[in-house]
């Protein structure tokens, strides 16, 4: 299970970083912000906390340098 969570923060993390991005520096996503009563950059950084947990998680899941590559590239990704 922990192999799982590891693999799934991994693409998280990849998908947090893109979504900030992407709301912080375009104004597509404006409208949508109007429809929800939370501001839309508070909604990728309680995606990114938990993916960033589930990274922590993965630690314990390594079996090799890659899945320890991928843990490791998780928490730094989502500590930017």
């Amino acid at each position: 299970m922990a192999h799982k969570m590891n693999f799934y923060s991994f693409i998280a993390s990849f998908v947090c970083l893109e979504l900030f991005l992407l709301v912080s520096f375009t104004s597509i996503f404006h409208s949508i912000e109007n429809l929800l009563a939370a501001h839309l950059l508070t909604i990728v950084l309680i995606v990114t906390i938990i993916s960033f947990f589930t990274g922590l998680i993965g630690f314990s899941g390594m079996k090799d340098w890659k899945s320890s590559m991928r843990s490791f590239t998780t928490v730094l990704l989502t500590l930017e």
